[in-house]
């Protein structure tokens, strides 16, 4: 995991509930800040608009209702907006390596953020002479990538994997090929005959796969999160943790490439998707889906959230390079974690005691269900974030201003962030709202934005 939104949450729940409360509200109040900054840039109406269209979105006050990585991340991706503005109306090295260390903490929050280390190339499209372009599009570079080397390096010594975030390989793109779109098949090719020939020896004879009867065609067509998560604990144990999941990563692409227009069909639906979808607040009603039900486990316990088996078989965060600790089964659905040096289990206890911890410190007021209907109808009416894009690309193109490149960029960004994220996952409206009121800034300055005295 990377590191800023643990420190963010933890460090706002150690202080307890109301800590917490008044810290979303404040990352709320800073992001919305952040973003009518860069739009008073280019004149006051932009500003009071984009104030107005960003205190009027019922999906950006929700996202900051829930104490995750989206607010932080909505958070740090408005306090980054004004960095990319000097850079592109006065580029030059203190501007690039201010930039540059947006861009790692951008990185820092979430991994999938590395795509915007293209914005070190920003710099070279400023109305600047070429040699501080030059030297600001370095400096961005070399400001991003050391704090990201020097966080590789430090899972490195603890965790003996020079990597941002582990398990890129199982993730992007084996997760959306085996859960969303459903082309992993052994047949696609050597590696992925080579995962059923392991997934039929070490897995299926195991519970809780055994008592359900799970068969390789049932595991391979399931969709299922828990059989993916113990695809990666399968990687670890055949193929080694210095693997760093390559062999998934191999069949993620066979199935890509057996299957180009599935996958390009799927990662297009949910791009759109995150565009087109409005944030609701949700209000647990205890229900699950229904599941798929195999005439073998119709006497066993109904497996939770739709999930054809009650739990993977060996949760992937117990894994570790050596294997001491491991996940013991004692029935179809009794299992638990075994560790071979007792210290291990003492300091997981007292990892699992801070959580708990941590966790009574969440506010627990119960939802209000008027007000839970009110914002849903109002995020049903709320322009969606590709309405604001095509507001914005209109008026760029009708008034072909040179300015428009900082709110140009941002939306960029911002889309090739989205894009990223639909090439490994499905489509969830809390990875768009985020990066929304870029798109909102676009349009906005695109109709009412001037050339202010700040703006070249």
């Amino acid at each position: 995991r990377t590191p800023v939104t643990p420190l963010v949450t933890g460090g706002l729940l150690e202080l307890g509930p109301v800590a917490a409360e008044v810290g979303a509200a404040l990352m709320y109040a800073v992001s919305i800040l952040g973003w009518c900054s860069m739009a008073r840039r280019f004149g006051a109406a932009a500003a009071i608009v984009t104030a107005l269209a960003l205190l009027t979105y019922p999906g950006y006050v929700l996202l900051f209702h829930e104490l995750s990585s989206d607010a932080v991340f909505a958070m740090a991706f408005a306090l980054a907006a004004p960095l990319v503005a000097r850079v592109v109306e006065r580029p030059t090295a203190g501007g690039g390596v201010a930039l540059g260390l947006g861009i790692a903490a951008l990185v820092l929050v979430r991994p999938v953020n590395q795509v915007l280390l293209v914005l070190a190339f920003l710099p070279l499209l400023a109305a600047a002479p070429w040699r501080p372009r030059l030297q600001a599009s370095v400096a961005v570079a070399a400001a991003a990538v050391v704090p990201l080397v020097a966080w590789a390096g430090h899972n490195a010594v603890r965790g003996d994997d020079f990597t941002i975030a582990r398990g890129g390989g199982a993730t992007v793109p084996l997760f959306r090929a085996f859960e969303t779109d459903d082309i992993v098949r052994p047949e696609n090719g050597p590696a992925t005959r080579e995962l059923a020939r392991v997934v039929a020896r070490k897995l299926l004879p195991n519970e809780p796969y055994r008592s359900y009867g799970i068969d390789l065609d049932d595991f391979f067509s399931s969709g299922s999160a828990r059989m993916h998560e113990d695809l990666t604990v399968l990687s670890d144990r055949e193929w080694g943790w210095d693997d760093d999941y390559a062999h998934l990563a191999r069949v993620g692409r066979e199935a890509v490439l057996e299957h180009p227009g599935a996958y390009a069909r799927g990662v297009a639906r949910d791009f759109t998707r995150m565009l087109v979808w409005p944030l609701y607040a949700e209000v647990p009603d205890g229900s699950d889906s229904a599941p798929r039900v195999l005439a073998a486990a119709a006497q066993l316990p109904v497996p939770s959230e739709g999930e054809p088996i009650p739990s993977a078989r060996e949760s992937a965060f117990i894994s570790t390079p050596d294997g001491r600790i491991r996940e013991v089964w004692s029935s179809a659905t009794e299992h638990r974690i075994v560790f071979s040096d007792p210290a291990d289990a003492e300091r997981a206890a007292e990892i699992d005691r801070r959580v708990n911890e941590l966790l009574s410190n969440l506010p627990d007021r119960e939802a209000r269900p008027e007000l839970v209907d009110r914002l849903n109808s109002l995020s049903r009416w709320y322009p969606r974030p590709i309405v604001w894009v095509a507001i914005g690309l209109v008026a760029t193109l009708v008034r072909r201003r040179r300015w428009l490149l900082t709110p140009l960029a941002l939306s960029a960004g911002a889309l090739l962030v989205l894009f990223a994220t639909s090439l490994a996952v499905y489509a969830v409206a809390q990875y768009s709202v985020p990066v929304a009121p870029a798109f909102i800034l676009l349009a906005t300055v695109g109709v009412l934005g001037r050339l202010g005295p700040n703006v070249r």
